[in-house]
C-alpha cells in the first residue's frame, strides 16, 4: 500500500494545472526553510564587557605582538651577555740563506690566540641597558593591554547606546502606528479632521527613517566591537550592559601600582644611562690579550702580548654627546609622563564623582525619571483621545520620551567609562579586575 495521499479530482481544472501549483507550493515551502535557516545561523551573539577582555586577553593580535616584543627583548639581553669571539691567526715563512739557493730552506710558523678585552669594561653597561630596555616592554605590554580595554569599551557602550536606539526608535514607530490607527477610524467615522491623520502619518514615517538610520548605526557599531571579538564576523554582536551606575570601589583589592606609561619611560631613562656609560668606556677600542707558539730552526718559544690603541685622536665624543642627548631627552618624557598621570587622576576622579551623582538623582524623588517620561507621553495620548490636547502635544511628548531614554543611558555608559578611565589613570589592569554583569541588573 502506497503512502501518499491521494490528490481529490477538481472541477474544471486539469492535472496539468494542479501539479504546477503544488511544484509552486513546494518552491515556496522550500524557500521559507532555507529562510529559516539562514535566519537561524544568524542570531545574534550577546556578550558582556566582561567577556570581550576575556577575548583580548585571550586572542587579541596587537597583545600577541607586544608579547613578542618581550621575547625580543629578552633576546637581546642574551646578546649583550655574550662575550666576544676569539682571534686565531696561522702564519708560515720559508726562508732561505742568502746566496745559498740550493740548500735546504728554513721554515718558521707561528700560531697565536687573541681575546678581546673591551667586555671586561663594556659588558655591565650592555647588560644593563639590554634589562631596561626589557623592562621597558614589559610596561608597553600592560600599557597595550589598556589602551586595547578603553578601545573596546567605548566600542562595546557605542553598541548599546545603538541597541538602545534602535529599540526606542522601533518602540516609538509603533506607538505612532497605533495613534495612526486611532486617526484612520476617527476620519472614517467623520469626527476627526483628515489634518491629524496625515500629520500622525508624517511622524511615523518620519520615526521609520529614524529607525532605519539608527539600525545601520548599530550594524557599524557592532562591526567596530567584533575587531576585539574575534571568531565568526558573520553573527551580529548583541551586548549585555549593567543598567546600574558602576562604583570605582570593585578594584578595591587590586594593587595599585605605578602608571604603567611611567614605568616604561623610567626604564627608558635607565637604558639612556648604560648606552651613555657604554659610550663612554668606549674610548679604548680593539683592546685584546695575544698567547701564542713560534717555531723556528727546530726551536720552539712562547709568545704573548697584548693590543692597545693609542688614543691620539678621540674618535668616541660625538657618539658619547648623544648618547648624553638621548638620555636627557628620556628624562624630560619621564616628566612628562608623571605629569599625564597626575592630570589623567585628577580629572577622572571628578568626572567619576559628577556623573556617579547625576546618574544616582535620576532615580531619586518619588517617580524615576523614565517613569515620569512613560507617564507624560501616556498622559498626553490619553488627554488627545479625550479631546482635552491636541496631536503636536502627544508628538511633542513621544518624542521627549524618546529623548529621555537616550540622556539616560548616554549618562549612564558615560559613568561606566569614567570609572573605567578612573582605573586606568590609577594604573590598574581593568581586564584583570572588571566584574560581570552583576545579578538583576540589565537594560
Amino acid at each position: 500500500m502506497s503512502d501518499a495521499l491521494p490528490i481529490p479530482a477538481c472541477r474544471g481544472r486539469s492535472a496539468a494545472t494542479v501539479r504546477p501549483a503544488l511544484l509552486l507550493v513546494a518552491v515556496a515551502a522550500a524557500f521559507l526553510a532555507r529562510s529559516s535557516d539562514a535566519q537561524t545561523q544568524t542570531l545574534p551573539q550577546a556578550v558582556t564587557l566582561r567577556e570581550v577582555f576575556d577575548s583580548i586577553r585571550s586572542s587579541s593580535p596587537l597583545l600577541g605582538a607586544a608579547r613578542a616584543r618581550v621575547r625580543a627583548a629578552q633576546g637581546n639581553i642574551s646578546a649583550a651577555r655574550t662575550w666576544s669571539n676569539p682571534i686565531v691567526s696561522f702564519e708560515s715563512q720559508q726562508m732561505t740563506e742568502l746566496g745559498n739557493s740550493i740548500g735546504p730552506s728554513q721554515r718558521e710558523t707561528m700560531t697565536t690566540g687573541m681575546l678581546p678585552l673591551e667586555p671586561i669594561f663594556q659588558r655591565g653597561p650592555r647588560i644593563g641597558r639590554a634589562k631596561a630596555l626589557m623592562r621597558a616592554t614589559e610596561a608597553d605590554v600592560l600599557t597595550q593591554r589598556q589602551l586595547l580595554a578603553f578601545a573596546a569599551a567605548e566600542a562595546f557602550y557605542q553598541v548599546a547606546l545603538a541597541q538602545i536606539n534602535v529599540a526606542a526608535t522601533r518602540s516609538l514607530a509603533q506607538w505612532f502606528d497605533t495613534v495612526v490607527t486611532y486617526n484612520s477610524v476617527r476620519v472614517r467615522e467623520g469626527v476627526a479632521a483628515e489634518a491629524d491623520l496625515i500629520r500622525s502619518e508624517l511622524e511615523r514615517d518620519h520615526v521609520l527613517n529614524e529607525l532605519a538610520m539608527a539600525e545601520s548605526d548599530l550594524a557599524r557599531a557592532q562591526a567596530d566591537l567584533q575587531t576585539f571579538v574575534g571568531g565568526n564576523s558573520n553573527a551580529a554582536l548583541q551586548v549585555e550592559v549593567d543598567s546600574l551606575p558602576l562604583s570605582p570601589a570593585i578594584a578595591a583589592r587590586a594593587d595599585r601600582v605605578s602608571r604603567p606609561e611611567v614605568e616604561a619611560a623610567r626604564e627608558r631613562m635607565a637604558a639612556a644611562e648604560a648606552a651613555a656609560a657604554t659610550e663612554r668606556r668606549m674610548w679604548l677600542r680593539e683592546l685584546g690579550a695575544m698567547v701564542g707558539t713560534k717555531n723556528s730552526a727546530g726551536s720552539s718559544s712562547l709568545v704573548a702580548g697584548f693590543t692597545l690603541p693609542f688614543p691620539l685622536l678621540d674618535q668616541n665624543r660625538g657618539s658619547i654627546n648623544a648618547a648624553r642627548a638621548e638620555r636627557d631627552v628620556a628624562q624630560f618624557e619621564l616628566e612628562q609622563e608623571k605629569r599625564n598621570a597626575d592630570a589623567e587622576v585628577f580629572g577622572a576622579e571628578r568626572a567619576e564623582r559628577i556623573l556617579s551623582q547625576r546618574v544616582t538623582a535620576f532615580g531619586s524623588g518619588r517617580v524615576g525619571y523614565l517613569t515620569r517620561a512613560e507617564d507624560a507621553r501616556r498622559i498626553a495620548l490619553g488627554a488627545y483621545r479625550e479631546g482635552g490636547t491636541s496631536l503636536l502635544q502627544v508628538i511633542d511628548a513621544a518624542r521627549a520620551w524618546k529623548e529621555a531614554r537616550s540622556s539616560y543611558f548616554e549618562t549612564l555608559f558615560a559613568q561606566h567609562r569614567a570609572v573605567l578611565r578612573l582605573l586606568v589613570a590609577q594604573g590598574i589592569d581593568v581586564i584583570d579586575v572588571w566584574p560581570g554583569v552583576r545579578a538583576g541588573a540589565n537594560q
